[in-house]
Formats: structure tokens, sequence, C-alpha cells
């Protein structure tokens, strides 16, 4: 009995660890600027939002912050939805990668995913990986402490939803977990927040949109 209990709680933690991560994910970027980025993650759907603040004598300054466009990555659906919000736009498209160049169409013969190995990145235990898409390099260290998200952010704004070619060959090495730590050349996107929780439906509703 003892042991089929032990294995039990083994079991317990196993699930728990590798389960669908649901809740907010909250990410910092500082260059120039600091951009405040914000997963919104429930079962089936993860919402996007991104605030770039102007750095002024290294304070942020949050009265001229600028919201980039919401997207919403719906997996019943297969579909990603954009909104422009400045001219109530509204588009939808396929489930693909979201990115701020052209990587969104790299094949699978473009993308080369290596495994580095365990690093620390502050309270997380990682894997470190590097991503190679074409000509861009990537450090990418993914931690399976809180579970899985369904969004890779690879970079300030490039977002790999569950499906596409990079996510694919990053589970397939064992990085299917939460990004804690991204680094393209002097753009590095830091983990800063994870708070487990339910997110309340009306966050996934896109307005002028039909359920």
């Amino acid at each position: 009995m003892k042991k089929l209990t032990i294995l039990a709680l083994i079991t317990s933690i196993a699930t728990a660890t590798f389960a669908q991560f649901e809740g907010v994910l909250t990410y910092d970027c500082t260059i120039k600027n600091k951009t405040l980025t914000t997963l919104y993650e429930a079962k089936s759907r993860v919402l996007v939002e991104a605030k770039i603040y102007p750095m002024k004598a290294g304070i942020a300054n949050i009265k001229d912050a600028k919201e980039q466009d919401p997207i919403l990555f719906d997996f019943e659906k297969k579909k990603a939805t954009r909104v422009g919000a400045r001219h109530h736009e509204v588009v939808t498209s396929d489930l693909v990668p979201v990115t701020n160049d052209h990587n969104d169409r790299a094949k699978e013969e473009d993308i080369a995913v290596t495994l580095v190995g365990p690093e620390k990145i502050d309270a997380w235990s990682c894997q470190h990986f590097t991503i190679k898409i074409r000509n861009t390099d990537v450090d990418l260290w993914i931690t399976k402490d809180l579970g899985a998200s369904s969004v890779i952010i690879l970079s300030q704004f490039d977002y790999y939803p569950a499906g596409s070619i990079l996510y694919d060959k990053l589970k397939a090495a064992g990085g299917d977990g939460i990004v804690v730590r991204s680094k393209q050349g002097d753009v590095i996107v830091n983990l800063t927040s994870a708070q487990v929780k339910t997110v309340p439906p009306s966050y996934f509703e896109i307005p002028g949109l039909k359920p």
C-alpha cells in the first residue's frame, strides 16, 4: 500500500508539472524603450497584449505608453485574430506564427533546435536551447516548473503558437514548457511574473467578432 501511495504521489507531481498552464505570464524587454508583454492563458485560448513605454533617465514613462494590437490565439477554432484598436479592425487568419519579420513563413528545413542543457534562471529550473531560423539566432530558456504554455515568445514581438513548426520542434526536443528568457542579439526578454489562476472568459471576447 505504501508503494502504491508513493507511486500515486509521483504520478500526481508529474501530471501537475506537465499540465497545461492556465493564468497570466508577464514579460519585460528593456532596451531603448521598455516593452511589457502579457499572456493570458486558458485551456484553448491565449490573449497576447503588449505595451511600449518610452524611457526617460532610465525610468519608463507610463503616461506615454503605446498599446500594440492585441492578438488572440484560439486553438479550438485554429485561428489567430488581431484587433486593430485605432481603426477598429478585426483580422482573423489561420493559426500561424505572428512575428516582427518574415520568419513566420519559415519551413521545417529552415528551423533548427539544439538542446544546450540545464541551467538555472532566478528561481526557475530551465533547459537552455539554441534556435536558428534562417539567419536568425536565438537563445531560449524554458522551464517546466509551471506546466506548458500554448505560445512560445521567441523575441520582443515574435509569437509561435502550439502546432507551429518551431513549437513542435521545441516540444520534441523537450522544450514543452514556459519561456523564462529569450536572447536575440541585444534583445533580451525576461519572465517577470507568473500567476496561476483562472482567466475570466471576457478576456477572450473580440469586439465585433461573433462567437
